[in-house]
């Protein structure tokens, strides 16, 4: 409930039981005639004495029921907001998980012009999140993309428009790689940027490089995971803002602290012209024992976080060992991402990193067949040519 809706109804409250006690008193009439007012005093004065007890009872009893109908309200408020939010969780949860393909003839991806998730901030379904995914170990490694099935049609549609050529693969249930296998266990690490006001800088020239080829190190049949799982924010650009307003409004006698506010607005309200998504960065090590597990995502985890800059750090925020986390592919411990500092991280390789791993999966450089709903059915359409 807005803060509005809080007062229009303490207000209401309030004045429905100061008109129950001047009507109780029979001073009504004589208010709202100025010329009784005096003799309101005089003739109901007494009786206006002999009230007061009730009317306090009435008061307490008239708070009491506001109290009641605000703790009612909210109560509703937060149900609805639940339930809404478990149902876009089973949603998603309930959807296919394809796999991304890129092709092999691909040139090197610059990741400061990925402008994927951008688009995508704008164009999921609304408080639904998508999970871009990596895994695998020495033996292959593989991309997917994980949500609803609304979802994963309206990521699809960016993935393509950011890299043409992009080929996509359907997982079944048994094969989804966030499952864990019986008698397996599973460890979890969730990282976060220190704060969403400064950028998150890369280190390295590309740190999905730092990633894959920690992926590509896990030996035997253990796997690692790395899930981006995101949705649009809708409150990073507001705050960015106030912090601008208030650095503008600093009145220091000083020029040289002046100046540093000055700069320190400009630079968030730069900050505030971007794209923000709340993002839960999540890395994870599936084996058959739980230390090696452990030994997995931490190895992932620090990897990850020594490819951004230690100015505004990405570190871990949150661990554990629930399997139904990954594969659900819900939002854990999520901070506010730009949609530029996070293309360093979550983007599809080009040829320089495939080499990395050459056992990814991969489209061959040549153009496979279409899908089949793509394909033009001769029975159902008939077409005329038309020769000089």
């Amino acid at each position: 409930m807005e803060k509005r809706d809080f007062l229009k109804i303490g207000g209401l409250g309030v004045l429905a039981v100061l008109t129950l006690v001047l009507v109780r008193a029979n001073l009504l009439v004589y208010l709202l005639n100025p010329a009784k007012r005096q003799q309101a005093w005089v003739l109901h004065g007494e009786e206006l004495m002999n009230f007061l007890p009730r009317a306090v009872t009435l008061l307490c009893a008239g708070g009491a029921a506001f109290l009641v109908l605000v703790i009612g309200a909210v109560w509703v408020r937060h149900r609805t907001q639940q339930r809404a939010w478990e149902e876009i969780v089973q949603r998603v949860a309930e959807g296919p998980t394809v796999l991304l393909l890129p092709r092999a003839d691909w040139k090197p991806v610059r990741p400061e012009e990925v402008r994927l998730w951008s688009r995508l901030a704008d164009s999921l379904p609304h408080d639904e999140h998508i999970s871009f995914e990596i895994f695998g170990n020495e033996r292959g490694i593989a991309f997917g993309l994980h949500g609803s099935e609304d979802g994963v049609r309206a990521a699809l549609t960016q993935f393509k428009a950011e890299w043409p050529g992009l080929f996509r693969k359907p997982v079944g249930s048994q094969d989804d790689p966030a499952r864990l296998p019986e008698g397996w266990a599973v460890w979890w690490v969730e990282l976060a940027p220190v704060s969403f006001e400064q950028a998150v800088r890369a280190v390295a020239e590309d740190p999905l490089r730092a990633a894959l080829i920690e992926i590509n190190g896990v030996m035997g049949q253990a796997r690692a995971l790395v899930q981006v799982v995101a949705r649009r924010n809708y409150g990073a650009r507001k705050q960015l803002g106030q912090r601008a307003f208030a650095a503008r409004d600093d009145q220091s006698p000083s020029k040289g602290v002046r100046a540093l506010r000055s700069q320190e607005a400009k630079e968030f309200e730069a900050r505030a012209r971007m794209d923000f998504l709340d993002v839960t960065v999540r890395v994870a090590g599936l084996a058959d024992t739980l230390e090696r597990a452990q030994g997995i995502a931490r190895g992932l985890a620090r990897a990850v976080s020594a490819s951004f800059s230690g100015t505004n750090p990405v570190q871990p925020v949150r661990q554990g060992s629930d399997a139904a986390v990954l594969w659900m592919r819900a939002m854990g411990q999520h901070a506010p991402w730009a949609a530029g500092d996070l293309a360093y991280l979550a983007h599809l390789p080009g040829r320089d990193l495939m080499e990395l791993a050459p056992r990814m999966q991969t489209a061959p450089a040549r153009y496979l067949p279409s899908d089949e709903e793509m394909r033009f059915d001769a029975s159902r359409y008939r077409t005329a040519f038309l020769e000089e």
